[in-house]
């Protein structure tokens, strides 16, 4: 009997491995989108943009900067409802009437999102399948302003 020689049998391993290295191959295409987020038209100064499919199967949580700027390169190409989630609030607005207000230390973690502060829009815009604020992504880049009112 006669066995295949181990060239033969590492030829398969190779050109897998091989073919999972070609750039450019395969693999979902991915656009850079940025733009700036206002409210009332000013600045909304942190919290999240978030892009959403019709189904939901393709999300990309993007934090909103202190000067209500976004940027994402991992935002798939398609057509996309938008919901805007603004910073959470302080935690200080939890506490009962009358308590004491909590000696917060300098370097407290923001829970609220990458930055910013509470700002109170409309909840219908909060969920990108309520907001009818729509973005289509066809190209590497994509400026897109949300001016929320």
């Amino acid at each position: 009997m006669r066995y295949p020689t181990r060239s033969l049998l590492l030829s398969p391993l190779v050109l897998a491995a091989l073919l999972a290295a070609l750039p450019g191959c395969g693999g979902e295409k991915l656009a850079t989108v940025s733009g700036k987020v206002t409210y009332k038209e000013k600045p909304v100064p942190g919290g999240t943009v978030i892009f959403a499919n019709d189904d939901y199967t393709k999300v990309e949580r993007v934090p909103i900067d202190n000067d209500g700027t976004y940027k994402s390169s991992k935002v798939p190409l398609g057509t996309f409802k938008v919901g805007v989630e603004p910073a959470a609030k302080a935690p200080e607005t939890f506490m009962p009437k009358g308590a004491k207000k909590s000696d917060m230390p300098a370097n407290a973690p923001n829970y609220g999102g990458k930055s910013g502060e509470y700002v109170d829009i409309p909840k219908v815009l909060l969920d990108p399948a309520t907001s009818n604020i729509t973005v289509t992504v066809d190209g590497p880049e994509k400026t897109f302003d949300i001016p929320l009112k």
